[in-house]
């Protein structure tokens, strides 16, 4: 008898936790968004680029979760730590943009989209002389940035 009232409490709860595991599927808002289909990032560059398109779709809350995942598997890229500055830009945070910008160019001291990332969070956060000479440096190692930079 009493085996059977702690199945008996068992299988509700049981339940319950299927169900919340499948809801918090592929494509929950808790998880690392993606699309039915795509199979799931392995490598820091396959997180990095999967966070790049969350971040081109407008989801930044997403794409750092990605970005975040990346560094799990590789804390030395800077190309991650300024894909995050981008976003923290999207989501309104300078500061975090500038931590990130600033990891990155710890770095690669000569990378040219940390440093525009640095400028433009400078400039959001009112210092526009240094944020102005880190743009024209930026420009100066990568003129394609130049084209393609906006503020």
């Amino acid at each position: 008898m009493q085996y059977m009232k702690r199945i008996g409490f068992i299988l509700p709860i049981t339940f319950w936790l299927l169900l919340l595991v499948a809801c918090m599927g592929p494509n929950s808002k808790n998880g690392n968004s993606q699309p039915a289909g795509e199979p799931k990032p392995k490598t820091s560059v396959e997180w990095a680029n999967h966070g790049t398109r969350l971040l081109n779709k407008g989801l930044p809350e997403q794409a750092l979760e990605s970005y975040n995942s990346a560094l799990l598997l590789d804390a030395t890229d800077p190309y991650i730590y300024c894909s995050k500055a981008s976003a923290y830009h999207k989501l309104g945070q300078p500061e975090l943009a500038l931590q990130n910008a600033d990891k990155a160019l710890q770095l690669d001291s000569g990378y040219a989209p940390a440093i525009a990332n640095k400028s433009r969070a400078l400039r959001k956060l009112g210092r526009e002389t240094e944020a102005d000479s880190l743009l024209n440096r930026a420009f100066a190692i990568d003129s394609v940035l130049k084209r393609n930079f906006r503020k």
